[in-house]
């Protein structure tokens, strides 16, 4: 995830007043995306269950 300007072609979804922007390739990739806030640890976790896997 990253902060970045919105481009024309970016795929949108908004939550709980909150605008989240994708790519294309991305939003191609994924049918599910659980994105939570931690408010003890002031941050975002993102998962995606049916997502490409990383080893990283």
């Amino acid at each position: 995830m990253t902060l970045d300007e919105s481009n024309a072609n970016d795929k949108q979804l908004e939550a709980k007043g909150l605008r989240f922007l994708f790519d294309p390739f991305v939003a191609s990739q994924v049918d599910e995306i659980h994105i939570d806030y931690d408010e003890a640890e002031d941050n975002f976790s993102v998962r995606v269950p049916n997502g490409p896997q990383s080893s990283c």
